[in-house]
């Protein structure tokens, strides 16, 4: 903890005035002043070499998850910021490897409380507890490590390129041609979150960031601050960025009409690349949900106020408001539209065709939410605690593009069934064979994939009682009322479903930091 030179009271940031702010005497001081008074009252001058490396810091670490987060303020923690349980007791000095820069907070957490207020009062299914006061007053303000990316390029490129010559006889003839061009560049600022507690999908949905305001790192930014440890290497996102550099420059090279005049594209290969460590700002909450067996989480870009959270949905609130809209629809179609029995039913199964498509499509956004196989972050640290001998195995999705091909056999059955309904006497055998051929793939499907259909079972319930009133062809309309009826009776119950693996994409397992090697889900 930084203490006021005037008062001795402990000195906390304030984004306002960019200052650490004394909040007994109202004293102003600047952080980097701050910083040189401490190291010279500590005589530590003479180990600047060593300073320029590393810095001291208290870290607070979770008994439950593993989650540590480090500060210079002397104040335990009431809770865990990732997992929002118990506290973090865990106590200890450590050295750290020294940022090369940060980028102070700029938006207070009283603004950064509005912001957020806002966005969950725009979802109107959100659940309630997301807004009530103790909650909102869990924000904390966290800095996140970032890679910083630079890739430079002070070297000829030479690309190859052809233009037409002339015309002899049956033959074309190109000329060949070799393109030098000197290049001066710097590709800087390109940046990916050092952390994988930190959702890549999150980091990037609140970038970006100026990197034009970042100052060289001083712990006296962290007073009324945490920090994250960084644990994803640099190497991880290299290839991806270089390629990223690589691309943006062929572009700018490839404009000079000397380029567009022999048809040459740029080969570009970078002469320099290096990766430094920064801190940037991140307003940080963690919410369990009723069960508390799940949590979701909302970050704000500490420098813009740019917010992205998971908002998992009250099935209440979401039932009430289906109950409304059902009737206004009933009453304005009954006003409006008349529909045949076999129509009816039609319509029944485009019910049943729609929850399930939804249903398939969420089962495999999940697969991959839960494997994190589009976390960067996650997928070295899975690599490295494999080459440990710690990987955690995932579980096999079946059927990687059975949801597309489902879809397309309803779509062709809807167009089948249609014009059966027009053109009865023409088309008499089709219901059968589609009827057949629709059994066999879900009986395979179910049978194959069981734990992953258990969801399944109310629309395709609807679906096959739909389907055995085609075939039987009852005389009376009463059993198409009644087909239809529990049919779309069926897709409204899987509509529970629907919601409860909506909540399961917008949240996330408990974390456990130290048992998994770190995760997505954190």
């Amino acid at each position: 903890m930084y203490a006021c030179p005037t008062c001795g009271a402990g000195l906390i940031f304030d984004p306002k005035t960019q200052k650490l702010l004394c909040p007994s005497c109202r004293n102003q001081y600047d952080p980097e002043n701050i910083e040189k008074m401490r190291l010279d009252k500590a005589k530590e001058i003479e180990n600047e070499t060593e300073l320029k490396d590393e810095y001291q810091a208290i870290s607070y670490k979770c008994s439950h998850c593993g989650a540590e987060l480090i500060t210079t303020d002397e104040t335990i923690t009431t809770f865990c910021s990732f997992c929002r349980t118990g506290s973090m007791l865990d106590r200890r000095i450590i050295k750290k490897k020294r940022p090369d820069f940060i980028i102070p907070f700029k938006i207070t957490k009283e603004e950064c409380e509005e912001i957020y207020i806002k966005k969950i009062k725009k979802s109107i299914f959100a659940p309630k507890e997301m807004i009530e006061e103790q909650e909102v007053k869990k924000i904390r303000g966290i800095y996140m490590p970032y890679w910083i990316y630079t890739f430079e390029k002070h070297s000829n490129d030479v690309s190859t390129g052809k233009k037409y010559s002339h015309r002899s006889g049956d033959y074309v003839y190109y000329d060949d041609y070799s393109l030098t061009t000197n290049v001066d560049a710097e590709c800087y600022g390109m940046t990916h979150d050092a952390t994988s507690n930190f959702s890549d999908r999150l980091s990037e949905s609140i970038a970006p960031y100026s990197i034009k305001e970042s100052k060289e790192f001083s712990p006296a930014y962290f007073s009324g601050y945490y920090a994250d440890n960084e644990d994803v290497k640099e190497l991880t996102y290299l290839d991806e960025n270089e390629k990223i550099a690589k691309n943006e420059l062929s572009k700018i090279l490839g404009k000079e009409k000397e380029y567009h005049k022999y048809n040459a594209r740029p080969n570009i290969n970078m002469d320099e690349k290096n990766a430094k460590l920064a801190l940037f700002p991140v307003y940080f909450l963690a919410t369990k949900n009723k069960r508390n067996d799940r949590i979701s989480y909302a970050v704000i870009n500490g420098q813009t106020g740019k917010i992205a959270a998971d908002i998992p949905i009250d099935f209440k609130k979401f039932a009430i408001f289906s109950i409304i809209l059902t009737l206004i629809i009933f009453v304005l179609l009954n006003m409006f539209l008349s529909l045949s029995m076999p129509k009816l039913v039609i319509a029944s199964i485009l019910f049943n065709i729609g929850s399930l498509s939804i249903l398939i499509n969420q089962n495999k956004k999940i697969d991959k939410i839960e494997n994190q196989t589009d976390d960067r972050g996650v997928q070295s640290k899975k690599l490295e605690d494999k080459s440990n001998g710690t990987q955690n195995k995932s579980n096999t999705v079946l059927f990687p593009h059975f949801g597309l091909t489902v879809f397309l056999v309803f779509i062709l059955l809807f167009i089948t069934l249609f014009v059966y309904v027009e053109l009865k006497e023409y088309l008499f055998l089709v219901k059968y064979i589609w009827s057949i051929l629709i059994l066999i793939i879900y009986l395979i499907f179910i049978i194959k994939d069981y734990k992953r259909n258990k969801n399944y079972d109310k629309p395709i319930l609807g679906l096959l009682i739909t389907l055995m009133v085609f075939i039987i062809e009852p005389a009376s309309d009463l059993y198409y009322y009644i087909a239809a009826f529990i049919s779309i009776s069926l897709t409204i119950g899987s509509f529970y479903n629907i919601i409860q693996k909506i909540n399961i994409l917008t949240t996330r397992k408990l974390p456990q930091l130290e048992k998994r090697g770190g995760d997505e889900n954190a």
